[in-house]
């Protein structure tokens, strides 16, 4: 998720695995055109690293050094200009009662500059994708936790939440994206403030609008 304008960038639907995360940022990388996002801030899931890394690193092969013994292995190296950070929570009876940054990629240095340049925030912080998982479990009640809407198939769980989510990046005005003009608040939906769209889609224009990516529209889960 972008946290200035709110856009939902790739989406996953299933279990938070170690093979889904890699499967996100893969997915994440293609839609992006593989430009490195100025800051990554995550909870503290282990294999989100790997997952980054695995997305962005450049392999480095070592040379033949003529030593007997095996030769080092190739290993993923991040670019100079990935910045990284988790924050972790301290929890005590169920309870966060502390919590902490812990920089992964990047110098502190960059991670100062990109929190200098950001319009939304001034430290490290999850709560933008956290914010929306409230939203989502909010507008589509097969999220909500026990309740009888669950989702009794999953394919129908999947479609769902990929309606959910075009829906709320294009059809749902955020309070946070509207702009004053002439004494007149705009509604913009995350689309808008991402430039991909001009104007608040409608329920209708939504459902009628062609798939017109083929390899995304072909594939069973969307």
């Amino acid at each position: 998720m972008d946290a200035e304008s709110k856009l939902l960038v790739s989406h996953i639907v299933g279990p938070r695995t170690e093979k889904l995360s890699r499967e996100l940022w893969e997915d994440f990388v293609v839609r992006t055109e593989g430009v490195l996002p100025e800051l990554i801030t995550t909870d503290e899931y282990a294999p989100y690293r790997g997952a980054i890394l695995n997305a962005y690193g450049t392999r480095v092969e070592y040379p033949s050094t003529g030593q007997p013994g095996r030769p080092r292995n190739p290993r993923l190296e991040p670019p100079a200009g990935l910045v990284y950070a988790m924050v972790h929570k301290t929890r005590e009876k169920g309870k966060v009662v502390d919590v902490s940054i812990r920089q992964v990629f990047g110098t502190q240095m960059q991670l100062d500059r990109a929190l200098e340049r950001s319009t939304v925030s001034s430290h490290v912080n999850t709560t933008f994708v956290e914010r929306f998982n409230g939203t989502a479990r909010q507008h589509n009640s097969r999220k909500a936790r026990k309740v009888y809407s669950f989702s009794k198939e999953f394919k129908y769980h999947v479609a769902m939440s990929w309606f959910a989510a075009a829906y709320y990046n294009f059809c749902r005005p955020h309070l946070g994206l509207r702009e004053k003009d002439e004494g007149r608040w705009s509604k913009r939906t995350p689309a808008m403030a991402s430039g991909i769209s001009d104007h608040v889609w409608s329920l209708d224009t939504f459902m009628r609008y062609p798939l017109t990516h083929k390899s995304f529209a072909l594939r069973p889960e969307h």
